[in-house]
């Protein structure tokens, strides 16, 4: 292998990791960095107190925020085992497949963490009974988005990175 194409495919190999991870981890802290936010900003409830509260709702029945984190989390895995796999796989020597592949993931992450914090936002913001059911139709909402947005990345790229020579 070159150097040039030993240089692309660490990048690639270092881009997917920190893909999985950010994607794992930011999956299921988004629901609980914007319970805090909510509470701290919104409420006007100070941290130490926001974060005793948090800390105790985790798990206690009727609250459950454990549960939430989770089905928010899931949505959240798939799209890590599609960075695995798809982008994990893509060939070091053609950047531009990398790159568009890469994009498109990209873009179908954004657009789920969009709708999950819209999600998690509007429900913390304006709470009634039927509002915690947004909960259990958020990870079928995500895993609809999760191809649109992918799609909609690899149309951006197609259309914006330049075809690059080999």
């Amino acid at each position: 292998m070159t150097d040039i194409a030993q240089e692309k495919s660490s990048r690639l190999r270092m881009m997917t990791r920190l893909g999985v991870w950010i994607s794992l981890l930011g999956g299921l802290l988004l629901p609980w960095i914007i319970m805090l936010a909510v509470e701290i900003l919104v409420r006007d409830v100070p941290v130490p107190r926001a974060w005793r509260s948090f800390t105790l709702h985790l798990f206690a029945p009727g609250y459950n925020f454990f549960l939430v984190g989770v089905l928010t989390a899931l949505p959240f895995v798939i799209l890590a085992l599609l960075i695995l796999f798809h982008l994990g796989t893509a060939a070091a020597h053609n950047a531009l497949i990398a790159y568009r592949r890469a994009l498109g993931l990209f873009s179908a992450g954004v657009s789920m963490v969009l709708i999950a914090g819209w999600i998690h936002i509007d429900v913390l913001i304006h709470p009634d009974a039927q509002g915690a059911l947004a909960y259990f139709y958020l990870p079928i909402l995500l895993l609809t988005i999760l191809p649109f947005g992918y799609g909609l990345g690899r149309a951006l790229a197609k259309a914006f990175l330049p075809r690059l020579s080999s």
